[in-house]
């Protein structure tokens, strides 16, 4: 049973990623819809890894949008200093990212619920007030310029951009579904079913935990850094809790969460809707969203990966009568 699993999820990944390859070619007259697309990969990253956090390692965590700066403004000033290319910036962001994240998790991971969420918000919310503060380090509110990933930038060659994203996505998809079925996966929800028997069958729990986060880390920090030279830009709003969170939440928890395939199914109809309602009514962006996020909570906890599997187990279990 479980080769047959992991084959439906081998054939799953296949297909998605062969879609998602095929998908841009019709559309490279039109820049902006390659641009949603690319940012689709992006939101999708941050959102595999905060279910990755909560949905498997019962950790609410809000330090996305912090490391989202570590590993983005890391990217710039290690370019900057060293006029190395920005792929170079990128991995050293990405590195940056995950060793704050070993420190962060070092720090707050004994803390549960709430407080591990606000310790994390703290976090987050310092970052961003340190980017503003610092003016001449960082350029403020104004943000401070970068070279773009590729040798041309982002708007003359769009396609080319979400290919890279595209590849950023598909290496994280890979190592994410090897942790999670691995046997530190495994541990992981033994965790999430029950702490006290997961702990006392010989799991370290917290180091587990830090493990995770740091492995989280890392790849938050490579999507900012993704981000800030895709745009050319870095500006403190990578570290806006609105701007990003309520996105990534939205994601995971319409997708499915604790479900491996839901953030990515979620992030592809969240995202592009996301800037539907922004282009009719930006004010109304992040409310729709709440509401909706709230409106799931009550009445689709599972989120579509839940209903497309209560829906196929409720048809097998017809065609068998």
């Amino acid at each position: 049973m479980r080769r047959i699993v992991t084959s439906l999820d081998h054939l799953i990944l296949l297909v998605l990623f062969i879609s998602l390859t095929l998908l841009p070619l019709p559309l490279t007259q039109w820049p902006y819809l390659l641009w949603i697309l690319t940012l689709m990969s992006y939101y999708t990253i941050l959102a595999m890894n905060w279910n990755l956090l909560l949905g498997y390692s019962r950790l609410l965590s809000f330090a996305h949008t912090g490391l989202l700066a570590v590993g983005g403004y890391g990217s710039v000033f290690f370019t900057l200093m060293t006029s190395l290319p920005p792929i170079m910036g990128v991995i050293f962001g990405s590195v940056l990212a995950s060793i704050v994240g070993l420190i962060l998790g070092w720090i707050c991971l004994r803390l549960k619920g709430m407080y591990l969420a606000l310790a994390t918000w703290g976090f987050s919310g310092t970052v961003q007030l340190l980017i503003i503060s610092e003016y001449h380090i960082t350029g403020g509110t104004k943000g401070i310029s970068t070279q773009f990933l590729l040798p041309m930038p982002s708007f003359k060659a769009p396609i080319y951009y979400y290919y890279a994203a595209l590849t950023f996505l598909f290496i994280c998809v890979l190592t994410t579904y090897k942790l999670i079925y691995s046997k530190y996966g495994l541990f992981l929800r033994a965790i999430g079913d029950d702490e006290d028997a997961a702990s006392a069958c010989g799991v370290h729990i917290i180091w587990l935990r830090i493990l995770v986060f740091t492995f989280s880390s890392f790849w938050i920090g490579l999507a900012g850094a993704f981000y800030v030279h895709f745009l050319g830009y870095a500006s403190p709003a990578i570290a806006d809790f609105l701007t990003v969170m309520v996105v990534v939440m939205a994601s995971t928890i319409l997708g499915g969460l604790g479900s491996f395939f839901g953030p990515i199914l979620g992030s592809f109809v969240v995202w592009p809707l996301s800037e539907f309602i922004r282009a009719h009514s930006a004010s109304l962006q992040m409310i729709i969203l709440a509401v909706v996020l709230l409106l799931s909570l009550k009445f689709f906890r599972n989120g579509f990966v839940g209903a497309v599997s209560s829906l196929y187990y409720s048809t097998m279990a017809k065609l068998r009568k």
